[in-house]
C-alpha cells in the first residue's frame, strides 16, 4: 500500500492550518525536522510510516483511502490494455506449463513400455520443452 506523496502534504498542510499551528510548531510538538515537514507538505518526498503514524496522532487524523496512490487511473487506455495483457500473458504461460507437465506425467504413467532406454526419454523431455518454448514464444511476441 503506497500513499500519495502530494494528497499526504496537502493533508498535512491542511490539518496544520486548521489547528493554527506554524511549521515550526508541528516540528517541535511532533519531534520531526522542520525541513522534513516542510518537504512533506511540498510532496517532494515520500515519508516514512513512522513519520506519517507520528504525524497522524500529533495533528488528530487518519489517512484513508483517498490518500492511496491510484496507480490504474493515472495509466492511459494503452498502458492499461498493456498491463491486463501482460497479465493474461502470466496466467496463459504458467497454465501452458503446468498443463504440458501434467498431459507428460499421464503419458508416461500409462506407457508400459515407454520409455525403453535413457535416450528415448531425453528426447521426450527435449520435445516437451521444445513444445513449451514454442507456446511461450507465441504467448509473448508482440
Amino acid at each position: 500500500m503506497q500513499y500519495d506523496k502530494f494528497k499526504i502534504g496537502e493533508t498535512v498542510k491542511l490539518q496544520r492550518l486548521s489547528k493554527g499551528w506554524t511549521q515550526h510548531q508541528l516540528s517541535q510538538t511532533s519531534g520531526i525536522g522542520l525541513r522534513s515537514i516542510q518537504r512533506i507538505e511540498n510532496g517532494e518526498v515520500e515519508a516514512r510510516m513512522y513519520t506519517l503514524a507520528v504525524l497522524q496522532e500529533k495533528l488528530n487524523f487518519q489517512f484513508d483511502e483517498t490518500h492511496l496512490k491510484d496507480t490504474l487511473s493515472q495509466l492511459g487506455p494503452k498502458e492499461k490494455k498493456n498491463s491486463l495483457s501482460q497479465f493474461r500473458k502470466i496466467v496463459l504461460s504458467y497454465t501452458s506449463g503446468f498443463t504440458l507437465m501434467i498431459l507428460a506425467a499421464v503419458f508416461l504413467t500409462h506407457s508400459a513400455t515407454f520409455p525403453e532406454t535413457n535416450f528415448e526419454f531425453f528426447i521426450f523431455i527435449s520435445t516437451i520443452i521444445t513444445l513449451l518454448s514454442f507456446i511461450l514464444f507465441y504467448i509473448w511476441r508482440k
